[in-house]
């Protein structure tokens, strides 16, 4: 309950100094693997990547007008995945579980001229995973994934860092913006309730459309 009152104090706050907000639903296409932070030497994945799409609603408050001047904001984030590896050895064989995420970023952002903008984003996500029955296949899994030495048994949450660059472009009058933008990010804390320290990782691409509301009057 205390977590939860934070947070609406924390948006709150942030939207009373915030002279732009913008909202709307996104879409990205990306991969996933699950590496062991623990290899010095060779690849550290255990497997081949695992391509997937993902889809959710992000909210941006800027302090400033990002076409006018270079200004920050914050970047909050929720998106419905799935992470994981596929084998690399054994066909139809992988590792695969859905991922909630929770992602906050710290933004900078500015004009390239004519309605075009640019920003870059770094922050940290929690990820809620879904724990159970994370592996399909008929082979035996230390076989379709001879890089691990017992299964996989994950535990339900992680915690990443994030960072993203993208373009967008004001669009309708100038009441929303369109945006494309490259991102990954890195898991902090392991997934593995077992031996080991497993981690996931990710790359891949996004885009999307924001409602823009102004709170202040920007010249």
């Amino acid at each position: 309950m205390k977590t939860k009152l934070l947070g609406i104090f924390l948006i709150l706050t942030q939207i009373a100094f915030a002279q732009q907000l913008e909202f709307g639903p996104n879409l990205g296409y990306g991969f996933t693997n699950i590496a062991n932070s623990r290899i010095t030497e060779g690849k550290a994945v255990i497997g081949n990547a695992l391509w997937n799409s993902n889809e959710g609603v992000s909210i941006v408050y800027y302090f400033n007008n990002p076409r006018e001047n270079m200004t920050n904001g914050i970047h909050f984030e929720f998106l419905n995945s799935h992470r994981g590896s596929e084998s690399d050895n054994v066909s139809n064989a992988e590792y695969k579980f859905s991922s909630k995420s929770f992602n906050l970023n710290y933004r900078r952002a500015g004009s390239l001229g004519n309605n075009f903008g640019i920003y870059g984003d770094i922050g940290f996500g929690y990820n809620k995973l879904k724990d159970q029955n994370i592996y399909s296949g008929s082979t035996n899994e230390l076989v379709a994934f001879k890089k691990l030495n017992e299964p996989l048994f994950i535990k339900h949450n992680e915690i990443t860092f994030l960072f993203a660059i993208g373009v967008d472009k004001l669009i309708l009058k100038d009441k929303f913006t369109v945006f494309l933008e490259f991102n990954g990010d890195a898991g902090i804390t392991k997934i593995n309730l077992n031996s080991g320290s497993y981690r996931t990782q990710s790359l891949g691409f996004s885009t999307g459309l924001r409602y823009i509301v102004k709170f202040k009057n920007q010249n």
